[in-house]
């Protein structure tokens, strides 16, 4: 029952940040190949053993939105080799990883979905396809960090001079403790509806609050620096703060307004300016960039204070034609639009149970009210005919 306005948001916003998250084929094709190319490297590098890639950010954590400027999911993977620090340099390494990545595009790009070349960026080798696949393959050379077994890792970067330390599957790990509960009783209803074992139902098949507050975050900040994609924040900043904030909300629209009011909290003063440690390597700080350019840091919380904004004059816009013009300013028009669509399919196929509509004392929609096919010709108050 969508009894008021909030609600009403909840379920647009649900609805928009599902309709950028990575669809289920696409994301069982970057499974496999990620999977093709851990076991070829594992096969075939020189005939060393202990390479070993899995995957690690949004992909891993289950928060992936398509990015605005591109029609491409972004899917990272760590190629981690089992060797010392002190056996080689960040140069070295880089240098090997994208040697056996040249031959495994030159072994793979004549088969379905072989990757058609490779990119050096400055941490990562990026692995490109053809466009139907609609994803490329970034891939972080890494090495064991000795003082954080069993996964951490020490990984490149051709700007700086010392190994930066990460550790993604603890990270992963930690984000899922923050929405425990949530996350087992969730993954419980799965396993009850499809007869199996609830540790049959992967993880990515669970969708919890907190994924979903972090997925309307990135949606939100894409559109707000549009212009200006330098300026954005990084995804595992947002995603730190807002685990940190989550406090068990169900009504998405609350949750995100509570980690609007919260993570400013969790940004730390520290003797070379602001820190948003990594909760599982708190010597990697994922608001580096904000000591070299303090204005970084205030684009970050005013555009923090502009989504508090922009939710809360949606909030109180009666009619749902208005509400939904009003996401759209801020989330963009055709996620928005897709999410009305749906809603209306939705409220078309259960109007006659009258599970799905609002009371008249919402001020909004009507039970009774008609939603009409296209999603631009919504009515509003219920006093409107």
């Amino acid at each position: 029952m969508l009894d008021t306005t909030s609600d009403l948001i909840s379920r647009l916003l649900t609805d928009t940040v599902a309709g950028l998250d990575i669809p289920l084929p696409l994301r069982r094709a970057a499974t496999r190949e990620y999977q093709r190319v851990g076991n070829w490297l594992a096969a075939y590098a020189d005939g060393d053993t202990g390479w070993i890639v899995h995957p690690q950010g949004s992909f891993l954590l289950n928060t992936v939105v398509l990015p605005i400027d591109s029609d491409e999911y972004d899917v990272d993977t760590v190629c981690r080799r089992e060797i010392t620090k002190e056996s080689t340099t960040q140069a070295t390494l880089k240098h090997e990883v994208g040697g056996v990545l040249a031959r495994y595009v030159t072994a793979h790009h004549d088969l379905d979905n072989g990757p058609l070349g490779r990119t050096e960026r400055n941490r990562c080798w990026t692995l490109h396809y053809e466009a139907a696949l609609r994803f490329h393959l970034d891939v972080l050379p890494g090495i064991p960090n000795p003082e954080t077994p069993p996964d951490g890792i020490l990984i490149t970067d051709r700007k700086l001079r010392e190994w930066q330390r990460s550790n993604p599957l603890a990270y992963a790990a930690w984000f899922k403790l923050q929405a425990e509960r949530e996350f087992v009783a969730k993954r419980m209803r799965l396993a009850e509806a499809a007869h199996t074992a609830p540790q049959a139902i992967p993880d990515w098949e669970v969708k919890t609050t907190l994924h979903r507050v972090v997925q309307v975050l990135k949606v939100h900040r894409n559109e707000h620096f549009a212009d200006d994609l330098d300026s954005r924040p990084p995804s595992i900043l947002l995603t730190t703060l807002a685990a940190h904030a989550y406090r068990g909300e169900q009504n998405l629209y609350d949750a995100v307004l509570q980690a609007v009011e919260l993570m400013p909290d969790y940004v730390q003063n520290g003797a070379t300016g602001l820190l948003v440690p990594n909760p599982v390597e708190p010597r990697e700080n994922f608001a580096d960039r904000w000591r070299h350019d303090p204005d970084l840091a205030d684009q970050f919380f005013g555009w923090l204070d502009k989504l508090g904004e922009d939710l809360r004059d949606a909030e109180s816009r009666r009619g749902l034609d208005r509400v939904a013009a009003r996401l759209s300013e801020s989330f963009g028009e055709q996620p928005i639009e897709k999410a009305i669509d749906q809603l209306g399919d939705l409220y078309r196929r259960t109007r006659e149970t009258g599970a799905l509509g609002f009371t008249a004392t919402s001020g909004l929609l009507s039970t009774s009210a008609a939603i009409p096919v296209r999603s631009h010709d919504f009515y509003g108050d219920v006093s409107e005919p």
